[in-house]
Parts: structure tokens; sequence; C-alpha cells
């Protein structure tokens, strides 16, 4: 089980470092665009791409976020509760949130495939559209591994209570 989370924690790095090429290519995209456009030559497919890349950043960077608790909460009724009311939630919302996750990566690869048999292409640069969905249930696949072990690390038998 250790090389698993050694490979996802590999894995949830690199797609972090993606996520931030990600932002820089949209930044450049947008940036040559608009340039483009002041003289009369706009970057044709800018829009396609800084679309797809916008996707890809925002899902390159979940299972970083979630690793690093970067995400939303809501503390003000948690804080309410007991510390062993807390422990239950937090337990019961991991699991639920690793079963939505490896759920919605099972469907988008079967989305995926159906857009590939489809021959589904975007419309100004004909670039495949399943692939990024592939990439972005691989990144729910990642999300869901790094939410497991989170939950496995903090409620699993090797914690001392």
């Amino acid at each position: 089980m250790n090389h698993l989370w050694k490979a996802t924690a590999f894995l949830s790095r690199m797609m972090k470092s993606a996520a931030a090429a990600c932002l820089v290519i949209m930044s450049a995209l947008t940036c040559v665009d608009v340039v483009g456009r002041f003289f009369k030559h706009p970057l044709f497919g800018s829009v396609e791409l800084v679309g797809f890349m916008g996707v890809l950043a925002l899902a390159f960077s979940l299972p970083f976020t979630h690793e690093t608790n970067g995400h939303i909460g809501v503390e003000i009724l948690m804080r309410r509760f007991s510390s062993r009311t807390q422990k239950i939630v937090e337990a019961i919302t991991g699991l639920l949130g690793f079963v939505l996750f490896a759920l919605v990566a099972w469907r988008m690869g079967m989305h995926a495939h159906g857009l590939k048999q489809a021959g589904e292409v975007s419309i100004n640069l004909q670039l495949p559209e399943y692939l990024v969905v592939w990439v972005v249930a691989g990144c729910c696949l990642v999300l869901a591994a790094v939410i497991l072990k989170g939950v496995i690390d903090r409620f699993g038998p090797s914690e001392n209570k």
C-alpha cells in the first residue's frame, strides 16, 4: 500500500506543476491574442485553447488542493460540534468524497470513450475532446486516492487514539 501512496503523492506533485503550466499558457495565449486583436490579427483558436487549459488547470489542481486543505470549509457549524462528532463528520465526508470522485472518474472515462467513438472534436482547431475528458477522469481518480489516503491516515489502525 505504501507504494500506492508514494505514487499518488508523486502524481499530485506533478499535477500541481501541470496546473501551474496551464495557467502560464492561458496567460500567454490571452496576451498574444489581445495584442493580435489590437493589430487586427487575433490568434486563431485561442478561445478553445484557453478553455481547455482552464479545465485542465482546475482538474490538475484538485489533489494538491485537497492535500493542503485549500478548499472552502464550513467551520462556523463544525466548531459547534463536539470533537467526537467532528471526527465522525470528517470520516463520513471523506468516504463520501472518495466514492463520489471514484464514480466521477469512472463516468468521465465512459464519456471520453463515447466521445472518441463519436469522433467529437473542437469547433475551430478540430482537437479531439476525449483527450481532455480522459485527463480530467484521471485527475478525479488521483483525487479519490488522495481523499482515501487522508481518511486512512486520520482514522486508520496505525493512529494512536
